[in-house]
């Protein structure tokens, strides 16, 4: 693995001592619009562009998650980038989509979960 260029550092420097500077921010909730309190959100860096020069895609060399709150609310602070984000939930389907996070920027990722088929067919009522 090389090691990263100088310019990387200096902006991953400067976006991790300003606690504004990119954010990714959301609210998870249900088919009916009512918060998922831990649901996880699964944060991965998409290399595009990164090992030909784009500046702008710094990201992060390990994945981050993070868990929602009581309001189905969640915060992470990040490095400018493409981003793949993976939101789960127990009983619930799974949500993807991929984001960029620009410096300077906050990027908001709202997601409405469904009950999973699956689960309900095979638990019914007894799913909490």
């Amino acid at each position: 693995m090389s090691a990263l260029p100088k310019w990387t550092c200096i902006v991953f420097i400067l976006v991790m001592t300003h606690p504004s500077a990119t954010q990714l921010k959301g609210t998870i909730v249900d088919s009916e619009g009512a918060a998922i309190r831990g649901a996880r959100i699964l944060i991965h860096w998409d290399q595009s562009g990164a090992t030909v020069g784009l500046r702008s895609n710094v990201g992060l060399e390990k994945d981050l998650t993070v868990d929602t709150g009581s309001k189905g609310d969640f915060t992470a602070e990040l490095p400018p980038g493409f981003y793949d984000v993976l939101v789960t939930a127990n009983g619930f389907s799974p949500d993807c989509r991929k984001v960029r996070i620009k410096f300077g920027e906050t990027t908001i990722y709202d997601a409405k979960l469904k009950a999973d088929p699956l689960v309900t067919k095979e638990l019914g009522d007894k799913f909490q």
